[in-house]
């Protein structure tokens, strides 16, 4: 009946770096999407949430860069 077949589970990310980020490029991702979806009156508060992530993450990476 069901020609298609989907995967039992999604694949495993093995690199733990990529694993630990990817929420965050998924939820980049997601704001970007509502940012171009989004009506005039609602674009800058859209824009700021995703400045606001972006400026985190900037200084999250910023802080954990390793000091010779």
């Amino acid at each position: 009946m069901n020609r298609f077949r989907l995967p039992r589970r999604l694949p495993q990310i093995h690199n733990p770096l990529l694993r630990q980020e990817f929420p965050w490029l998924v939820s980049e991702v997601v704001l970007l999407l509502i940012l171009f979806n989004a009506n005039p009156p609602e674009l800058w508060f859209w824009l700021v949430v995703l400045v606001v992530v972006l400026l985190y993450r900037i200084e999250r990476w910023w802080s954990a860069r390793p000091v010779s």
